[in-house]
């Protein structure tokens, strides 16, 4: 340590020990050393590690909503088109239903304009038609009148001064059978001393409701005798209507070809003829004969809130005899025989015609039985 003037104090000039120099501390903070640059650029690697990782997950985050949000608008999208295919679908299901209904509604106006053409046609010429088809029958009965009458007698014992009856029966018919049995014997007596043309209408419009089509078998049978023995007509049909033989609603039997052949030899029928008489050789007479009579409007009547042909029908002189007007099936010999211009007591004489001629309108009903 110097004193006195111009010397160096040693003990003021040297650091104590144990004590730090601020001005050193202060010039190292300020040196960059090589471990305070490593450890700088780390940090630096770690904060762009950190914001690229950042970076990294917003752009996958980024990539996620845009796929998510593709996919939820190819969705959308798909939605859209299918509903818009099932709009299409439903459309052409609709036009498709349209046009089906329209050709339907078309074929039906069709239908219906040519069926009113046809009933139009048919209410103003269907009786003509069906007239004309029995007119050129290949196989007509011998002695057929126009509107499809079979005589019962021959054709030498026609009377022209007389009276023509005309009688429309259906031999499955019940009620043509209670007629009938009420009626044969005068009439039968009538047609003997030709006081009265008896024609005979075998009809089948009760064929539907008989076993084997007995209506139309049993008229073509009657049809045949009438060609070969005229005179046994009236015989056989009340043998057809015979109580312990006819076949109806009631009973609805069924009756063999042989059964029919029977009944014509009980009538007097001779045998040749009662065997062919079921061959059906009169099948189509009858069936246009049936169509025909089913035209006629005068022959129609009230039934059952119906205005229709039913049988058995009578007409005297072409004109209907009105007989359902009576109480009782007992009333119709005795109204019948005054109706024609006879009395009972001149039933069977061949000298003596009926009032009414050939020409006449039939005499009114008593009104006692009515």
């Amino acid at each position: 340590m110097a004193t006195g003037n111009g010397q160096v104090n040693d003990g003021n000039d040297a650091q104590k020990p144990g004590t730090t120099n601020e001005n050193t501390k202060n010039v190292d903070k300020n040196v960059k050393t090589p471990a305070n640059k490593a450890s700088k650029a780390n940090g630096k690697i770690k904060t762009f590690a950190l914001k690229a990782s950042k970076s990294q997950k917003q752009t996958q985050s980024q990539t996620q909503a845009q796929i998510a949000q593709a996919s939820e608008s190819a969705q959308i999208e798909e939605a859209i088109e299918k509903e818009e295919a099932l709009e299409t679908h439903d459309k052409v299901q609709q036009r498709h239903v349209i046009l089906v209904c329209s050709i339907l509604a078309a074929v039906l106006a069709v239908i219906i304009v040519v069926a009113g053409c046809y009933a139009y046609w048919d209410h103003k010429h269907g009786e003509e038609h069906n007239y004309q088809q029995l007119q050129t029958l290949t196989q007509k009965p011998t002695g057929m009148t126009k509107q499809g009458g079979l005589p019962a007698f021959k054709a030498s014992d026609y009377n022209p001064k007389a009276p023509s009856v005309d009688l429309y029966v259906d031999f499955f018919c019940p009620g043509c059978a209670s007629v009938e049995r009420g009626l044969s014997e005068p009439l039968q007596k009538m047609q003997k001393a030709r006081q009265i043309n008896l024609y005979i209408h075998p009809v089948n419009f009760l064929d539907s409701k008989t076993k084997n089509h007995y209506s139309t078998r049993s008229a073509s049978a009657f049809a045949y005798v009438s060609s070969h023995e005229p005179d046994k007509l009236l015989a056989f049909s009340t043998a057809l209507f015979s109580k312990n033989y006819q076949p109806n609603k009631n009973n609805n039997r069924e009756v063999s070809d042989q059964e029919i052949v029977k009944q014509a030899l009980k009538a007097g029928v001779s045998k040749d003829v009662a065997e062919s008489a079921t061959k059906g050789t009169y099948n189509d007479y009858v069936n246009k004969a049936t169509k025909y009579t089913l035209r006629r409007k005068e022959l129609y009547v009230h039934m059952q809130d119906e205005f229709r042909f039913s049988t058995p029908t009578i007409c005297i002189n072409g004109e209907m005899w009105h007989y359902r007007k009576l109480h009782t099936l007992q009333d119709i010999p005795p109204t019948f025989i005054h109706s024609v211009g006879l009395a009972r007591a001149q039933v069977g004489n061949p000298e003596i015609l009926p009032s009414i001629g050939p020409d006449g309108k039939a005499l009114p009903i008593q009104q006692k039985y009515l």
